[in-house]
């Protein structure tokens, strides 16, 4: 009896899978062909990736996305910078967004973790472009945006593919959490989201500055990150109403304007951009003493 369960579930999972990876391939092949149907197609393909995660076993998962990678780079083989770019992403952005639908993972590490796959993942790409053919995208996309020091464009490059990553995944992430709705799924988050992103932020804090002894690319996107984190906090506070939190991170992010225009001039290079982190620091400080006060008070 469970043998015969087991195989009827994995048959319903293949068949299930079966018909979106034919929707992919489907899909793929028409906006290589058709430039501007990539652009729409990046943002819905997660939505594919999302409903098989959720109506079929987690470990069944990969089967699903080898064949769709298999049969996207066959139907895209004159083209499969496509599939890295297009199919690769999409599969692993639907896979995380139905994974935290069934595991109750936070929005803000779900669209996180999407967004730092693409951002490697085209860091990657362009790097084995480059090895290839010899064509250096970093400058070509330097001399499009008009920036002639291409040194200073190569230190921002994860920060610039992690902000298209960025874009690229929340879009994603509206319409599949829309769609999904549409079926009746919602997601039960057991945790206190607040309290992820605010040590979310201390840890961004302190990997930037470790990265700033050795490799400041990584410690300018942790910096980032500690703001990526920030807006969340922001959005919770505002959602709880907690005016005095609000009114001192208001006042927090003016002294960081302040300093920054003070202190520009005397700090050497990028590392000037290392000032950016007081309005994080400020945001987890006040955020986390909020937490305890009403801890004691409960």
């Amino acid at each position: 009896m469970n043998e015969t369960y087991k195989k009827q579930t994995l048959i319903r999972a293949i068949c299930f899978s079966s018909l979106f990876v034919a929707i992919n391939v489907l899909c793929s092949f028409l906006a290589m062909t058709i430039p501007v149907a990539g652009v729409i197609l990046i943002i819905f393909l997660p939505l594919t990736s999302a409903l098989v995660e959720i109506n079929i076993k987690d470990r069944w998962f990969p089967i699903y996305a080898i064949a769709t990678i298999g049969l996207s780079i066959v139907a895209t083989l004159s083209s499969i910078d496509f599939t890295l770019f297009y199919i690769v992403p999409s599969i692993f952005t639907g896979y995380i967004f139905g994974l935290s639908l069934k595991r109750g993972i936070p929005n803000l590490i779900a669209i996180l973790l999407a967004t730092l796959f693409q951002t490697f993942l085209s860091f990657a790409f362009v790097e084995i472009l480059n090895l290839i053919t010899g064509i250096d995208i970093i400058a070509i996309f330097a001399k499009i945006f008009g920036i002639s020091d291409v040194f200073l464009f190569n230190s921002f490059i994860f920060v610039f593919f992690f902000v298209v990553g960025l874009v690229q995944v929340i879009l994603s992430f509206i319409v599949v959490e829309n769609e999904l709705s549409k079926f009746g799924f919602r997601k039960h988050v057991k945790i206190d989201e607040s309290l992820v992103a605010s040590f979310s932020i201390l840890g961004s804090i302190l990997f930037s500055g470790i990265f700033a002894l050795f490799y400041m690319p990584l410690s300018l996107l942790f910096i980032l990150l500690s703001f990526y984190f920030s807006v969340f906090v922001i959005f919770f506070e505002f959602k709880n109403q907690n005016r005095v939190s609000l009114i001192i991170n208001g006042v927090g992010l003016f002294v960081q304007i302040l300093l920054f225009a003070l202190l520009n001039g005397l700090i050497e290079g990028l590392y000037v951009f290392l000032l950016l982190l007081i309005w994080p620091l400020i945001i987890f400080c006040v955020s986390i003493f909020h937490y305890f006060l009403k801890k004691s008070k409960q």
